[in-house]
């Protein structure tokens, strides 16, 4: 392998070469004054840089701050169009309407029904709710919460709970499940016996069913004249988008959500 050297200090064409002085190299030509007026320019450079960071900073939280009030005085219209929340609407009154019923007697389609964005075929792919469901709907004078709960055994522990901080209490009731109505009584007499005031508007769902009892019947299956002493106790049939319900003079969930309007 062949390596080249660099020469130090040897002679060239018979003269002896002088090392060249470390200091002639590293010394600088710039005078002094010309150094001094570089180095306050950057010290000037490096002080608008912090001040221009500043400012965008500041800028940044103000924009952030100013956007934050600007959406939080806005909310999401059912037409998908914001609008903005005057003083009187954010103090709108609210009314609890609480919907509870044993599991599959219809409760959540009910509700979807109630909602007029919600289509049909949603409705009839309703799953029975396992825990609770919540839902509002805007009336001219109010606002309507529904709290649904979930009707079966372990959740019919917490129907109490809520039952006293309603101001309307739906009840639904599968019209064609005969062997279960006498359940249903027992649980309508349960909650009743603690809320003598409340007013309860009971609704004799699946009206469309071959084996469907009537109002009369369900009126007589639930003996619900030993609950209209002191109550309003309004009782309805109705069955979601069913040409047999209409046969059988079943109100509509328009009527309910009348009904509901007028006792709010």
């Amino acid at each position: 392998m062949w390596r080249v050297q660099k020469p130090s200090g040897g002679s060239i064409g018979g003269k002896q070469q002088q090392p060249v002085s470390e200091a002639r190299l590293s010394g600088s030509a710039v005078p002094v004054p010309v150094r001094l007026l570089v180095a306050s320019h950057m010290v000037l450079l490096r002080h608008i840089s912090v001040a221009l960071t500043a400012a965008v900073a500041a800028l940044g939280s103000a924009l952030f701050l100013a956007l934050n009030y600007f959406y939080r005085r806005r909310v999401w219209s059912p037409q998908a169009e914001y609008r903005s929340i005057t003083e009187e609407e954010e103090e709108r009154e609210k009314r609890q309407v609480l919907v509870l019923g044993l599991d599959g007697a219809g409760k959540s389609s009910m509700l979807q029904g109630l909602n007029p964005g919600e289509a049909a075929t949603k409705r009839s792919r309703c799953r029975p709710t396992r825990g609770f469901n919540f839902m509002s709907l805007e009336a001219p004078a109010c606002q309507l919460d529904f709290l649904e709960i979930g009707g079966g055994e372990d959740l019919r522990r917490y129907w109490l709970d809520y039952l006293r901080r309603t101001h309307i209490l739906v009840y639904v009731v599968d019209s064609s499940d005969r062997s279960r109505l006498p359940l249903a009584k027992a649980e309508l007499h349960r909650l009743l016996s603690v809320e003598p005031q409340l007013p309860v508007v009971v609704l004799g769902n699946k009206q469309d069913k071959a084996n469907a009892v009537s109002v009369s019947e369900l009126h007589d299956a639930l003996s619900l004249d030993a609950l209209a002493d002191n109550r309003k106790l309004f009782l309805l049939a109705a069955q979601l988008d069913s040409e047999e319900a209409k046969r059988r003079s079943c109100q509509g969930l328009d009527t309910v959500h009348d009904l509901l309007l007028q006792l709010v």
